[in-house]
């Protein structure tokens, strides 16, 4: 990134002597954050058929520290705002949480299913929502400075609680690895993340610098750069290979593998947080045995076998179609992300093992791939998602197109969407029939 930190294994007592009142500052402004219940989100709506998509990219311009990234990478990130609000960039979830908690939160931990949270208050009360057990807390126990952030640990049975002066406290199966609580800080601590083994964890202070214990890597950091607004908590991708910064006007900074999504630098809200979704967008083949792309036609065909995943969030619309080889037609609508309200079809040579009705997520496997002709096609479907795809509802599917193995926009679109998230790209015949809608989703 070309921008220095504090890198633990390099320096634990910084270049500068600046600390002032900030400590009491970082307090305060913890203070006013309202806790959000990440299991007492509710969903958006799923969008109604024929009503416009939402446009899918991200913010054209990159944070500072940001790859300019433009399109999912398979996982996605919300802000958390000082009045409880989430926003979602990427796939992720917005919400707000059912009603306020009884007292202040600074600070926001899932549980690894994403069925449960954790929330911290500056004098380190932990309140549970939804499957989280309650493991313990600081509640009740003289702190020398307030908490300020919270991580979970990998098996859901365990966290960590990181006061303002970088002094860490461990519950459950969360290991110590080490702290800067009586260290010199030239800014307060202000948040907290975990690896995804849970050997290790990053504290991060208000001006962005970054600390290191454990199996936590240092990829860069905002420390020693000019910013707008402090920092006010972090989040680290789900491989552990990266993290982000957010600021308190919501501005984003990226580091290591971790995408730019977008920010809420324009939003006029403060910001108290960050946490990433447990899923996000990720690729539905990954498992497919000797996979290989084939046409892009009314969606995109595959040979292989093996079982297929569903992309995101959503709900099982149909299973079997008689009109396609095969009799496999399963289709789901997803219900978050660039893509909500949008229909996924799986069809052809696919043995179903969803029912209609059932929800989704991308861990959920919606079929497994029979390695046999014609193998699969998988694309965007026409609502209701009963048996036709997009492509031929919208008149892109012709004769001509058939004969002459002509690609049509919706396949080419959902062509690249599936390259996005790491399976390899159809194979383009020729020109691309029709165009998507100016708001369809572009990646």
């Amino acid at each position: 990134m070309g921008r220095m930190g504090w890198d633990m294994s390099q320096d634990r007592t910084g270049g500068r002597s600046r600390r002032s009142s900030a400590v009491t500052a970082a307090a305060a402004a913890a203070a006013a954050v309202v806790g959000l219940v990440a299991a007492a989100m509710a969903l958006p709506a799923p969008r109604a058929a024929g009503s416009p998509p939402r446009a899918g990219t991200a913010a054209p311009t990159a944070a500072p520290g940001a790859g300019g990234v433009q399109a999912l990478t398979g996982h996605s990130y919300s802000l958390l705002t000082t009045t409880g609000q989430l926003i979602g960039e990427g796939a992720a979830l917005s919400g707000a949480a059912s009603s306020p908690p009884g007292a202040p939160l600074v600070g926001l931990a899932a549980t690894p299913t994403g069925q449960g949270a954790w929330g911290v208050a500056s004098d380190g009360g932990i309140q549970t929502y939804g499957v989280a057990p309650d493991l313990g807390s600081m509640a009740g126990t003289p702190l020398s400075e307030p908490i300020v952030g919270i991580a979970a640990a990998p098996t859901g049975k365990g966290y960590w609680e990181v006061a303002s002066d970088g002094g860490i406290f461990t519950f459950g199966s969360a290991s110590f690895y080490g702290s800067m609580g009586g260290q010199h800080l030239n800014q307060p601590i202000v948040g907290m993340a975990a690896t995804p083994t849970g050997k290790g964890y990053w504290e991060v202070a208000s001006d962005g610098g970054i600390f290191t214990f454990g199996a936590a890597t240092f990829d860069g950091s905002m420390g020693g750069t000019r910013l707008n607004k402090p920092i006010t908590g972090m989040t680290a991708t789900p491989t552990g290979n990266g993290y982000w910064e957010v600021a308190s006007d919501g501005g984003i900074f990226t580091f290591g593998n971790a995408p730019y999504y977008g920010s809420g630098a324009s939003s006029g809200q403060l910001f108290a947080g960050m946490a990433v979704e447990v899923g996000g967008y990720q690729n539905p083949l990954r498992a497919v045995s000797q996979l290989t792309p084939e046409r892009i036609d009314q969606g995109v065909d595959y040979t292989g076998g093996g079982p297929i995943y569903a992309i995101g969030d959503g709900i099982v619309l149909n299973t079997t179609n008689a009109g396609w080889p095969g009799n496999g037609f399963i289709t789901y609508q997803l219900l978050d992300g660039p893509a909500a309200g949008d229909i996924v079809y799986v069809a052809e040579n696919v043995v179903p093992k969803v029912t209609v009705g059932q929800t989704v997520t991308s861990s959920t496997v919606v079929g497994t791939l029979i390695d046999a002709s014609p193998n699969l096609e998988i694309g965007w479907a026409e609502p209701p998602g009963n048996g036709e795809s997009l492509a031929r509802a919208s008149g892109q599917w012709t004769t001509l197109a058939a004969t002459g193995t002509l690609p049509t926009a919706y396949g080419s679109n959902f062509s690249a969407l599936l390259a996005v998230l790491g399976a390899p790209p159809g194979i383009s015949g020729g020109a691309v029939q029709g165009t998507v809608p100016a708001s369809w989703p572009i990646w």
